[in-house]
C-alpha cells in the first residue's frame, strides 16, 4: 500500500517537474505570439463586415468559372496602394475583362479604365473605411463593373493590363446572379435572415418588412453571390481579406 502510494506520488512528481519546465520553456514565445496576434488584430476602429478579394498578379489573367451560363456578371475591384504621392487625386488601373462559352470560346474581350479617388481612412462617402488587417497598403475606392453579353457565357478571366507606379496591387471579387426559377422569388427572399434581408432592401424606402410582392422579387432576382477562382490557392491565386469598419466606429475613432 505504502509502496504504491510512493509510486504514484513520484510520478506525479515527475509530471509537475515536465509541466514547469514546458511551461517556462513555452512561457515566453506563447506571451509573444498573443501581443503579436492583438496588434495585428486592434484596429480601434469596429469592423462591420470582412470579404475575400482576390489580387491580379499583373503577369496573367485570373479564371472564373460560373455554376451555370450567364449573360451579365459583376466585378468588385479596388486599388491597394503604398507611398502614394502627395498631388495625386486617385490611383488608375485598367482591368480587362475577357468572357467564353462552355467551349471554351471567345466571346467578347473588354477594357476598362477606373479610378479609384483618394481616401485615405475612408469612402467618398465618408461612411466606410476599407483596410487590411498587415501591411503598409491602404484601399482606394471600390469599383463595380456590370458586364453584359448577348450570348451565354460560363467563364470570365480578370487581368491588370496596366496601372500607376504607386499602386501596389488590384483586388478583384466576382459575382454571378442566384439561379431563381420563376414564382420563387418570395421565398428565396423571405428564406434570408433578417440582417440580410434588411441589407437588401436598404435602398428602398420602406424596411424589408413593408415591401410589397413586386419589391421582393425585384430584389429577389437581383442577388448575387461570390464566386471563386479557378486553381490552387497560392500556386494560381492570392486571397486577401479586406475588413470593413462601421460608422459607428469611424466616430469613435475619429
Amino acid at each position: 500500500m505504502s509502496l504504491s502510494f510512493l509510486g504514484r506520488s513520484a510520478v506525479f512528481a515527475l509530471l509537475a517537474i515536465i509541466a514547469a519546465w514546458a511551461g517556462w520553456v513555452w512561457a515566453v514565445p506563447l506571451a509573444r505570439y498573443v501581443i503579436a496576434a492583438q496588434d495585428s488584430t486592434q484596429t480601434g476602429i469596429d469592423i462591420a463586415s470582412r470579404a475575400i478579394a482576390y489580387r491580379l498578379d499583373g503577369e496573367r489573367p485570373m479564371a472564373f468559372a460560373f455554376s451555370q451560363p450567364l449573360d451579365r456578371v459583376k466585378i468588385i475591384s479596388h486599388a491597394a496602394v503604398v507611398d502614394a504621392p502627395g498631388p495625386t487625386l486617385g490611383a488608375r488601373y485598367t482591368v480587362r475583362v475577357r468572357l467564353f462559352d462552355a467551349d471554351g470560346a471567345e466571346l467578347a474581350s473588354y477594357d476598362r479604365s477606373l479610378l479609384s479617388g483618394r481616401q485615405d481612412d475612408e469612402t467618398a462617402t465618408g461612411s466606410v473605411r476599407r483596410f487590411y488587417r498587415a501591411g503598409d497598403a491602404s484601399i482606394w475606392g471600390q469599383d463595380q463593373l456590370i458586364v453584359e453579353n448577348g450570348a451565354p457565357f460560363t467563364r470570365v478571366e480578370v487581368e491588370l493590363v496596366d496601372a500607376d507606379a504607386f499602386v501596389d496591387g488590384v483586388d478583384v471579387r466576382v459575382y454571378e446572379r442566384r439561379p431563381i426559377r420563376s414564382g420563387e422569388e418570395r421565398s428565396v427572399f423571405l428564406r434570408r435572415s433578417a440582417e440580410e434581408r434588411a441589407a437588401f432592401a436598404a435602398a428602398n424606402s420602406f424596411p424589408a418588412e413593408m415591401l410589397t410582392p413586386d419589391e421582393i422579387r425585384n430584389l429577389a432576382i437581383n442577388l448575387w453571390r461570390p464566386v471563386g477562382p479557378v486553381g490552387i490557392e497560392g500556386r494560381d491565386y492570392r486571397a486577401l481579406v479586406v475588413y470593413s469598419a462601421s460608422p459607428q466606429g469611424l466616430e469613435e475613432d475619429s
